[in-house]
């Protein structure tokens, strides 16, 4: 997207947000920050350039959490900046390079031409939930369009959904409870279901000279893993709110 179609999103969002003149700033520089000065992006051993359009879901969610985490500090500066970081790169995401990338500088031209739906800020603004799953969800389905009417509906339904779920500061229902029974579940019954399944194996194969034992409890670990997929998310659930040392 030209940097036009960024802002004019940004701004139909901040109007909803009611931001003050320095929160839109913030937010605003964000949005044309990657086109402005690229990024590079780490991984264990080797640093990379982000591509605008192919920007790795990692990435987008690494801006999306240092949003939430801002924000919670209260520092809304760097809050709005990589919050507008994520959905700079989102917007790309929505935009399809066409062949060989031959109609991407044309469909963007026209694309800056269009107005922002406003239907579609509203309905990105009611539905979505604030969690990381969420917005990890709503990166993965966000696929490349070519028509210019279905790329800015996209690209403005996902930025609204996101940008609601990364500031709203309340807490899921009922959340202390569910954490609290998840975390007796993992303690009492999931760790101990994996680790002395492998205990068991490890202990027999030491016993029997074979590592076939080993192998035996690997369904177990598995069931273990995926009856501790709950607790999981509510830990992930639990940093995003804050709660994590508690």
């Amino acid at each position: 997207m030209k940097w036009r179609s960024h802002l004019s999103i940004g701004n139909a969002i901040a109007d909803r947000f009611q931001m003050s003149e320095g929160e839109r700033r913030s937010f605003l520089d964000g949005l044309v920050e990657p086109d402005r000065h690229g990024e590079r992006a780490n991984r264990p051993g080797h640093s990379y350039r982000v591509r605008h359009h192919r920007a790795s879901d990692r990435v987008i969610m690494i801006h999306v959490w240092m949003a939430r985490k801002s924000f919670l500090r209260n520092d809304t500066y760097q809050g709005y900046r990589h919050l507008g970081m994520a959905l700079h790169y989102i917007q790309d995401k929505s935009t399809s390079k066409g062949l060989m990338g031959l109609t991407h500088e044309r469909r963007e031209k026209k694309l800056a031409g269009l107005t922002v739906p406003q239907k579609a800020i509203e309905v990105g603004l009611k539905k979505y939930v604030s969690s990381p799953e969420f917005v990890r969800g709503t990166i993965v389905r966000t696929k490349p369009k070519k028509d210019l009417e279905e790329i800015m509906v996209q690209a403005s339904f996902r930025s609204a959904a996101v940008a609601a779920a990364v500031l709203d500061a309340s807490q899921p229902p009922l959340f202390s409870k569910q954490m609290s029974l998840a975390r007796r579940r993992h303690a009492l019954m999931h760790t101990p279901l994996a680790v002395g399944s492998m205990a068991v194996g490890l202990s027999l194969a030491l016993a029997w000279n074979s590592p076939f034992p080993i192998i035996v409890p690997l369904p177990l670990v598995l069931l273990a893993l995926i009856l501790d997929r709950p607790y999981r998310q509510l830990k992930r659930l639990a940093e995003w709110n804050g709660l994590r040392r508690h």
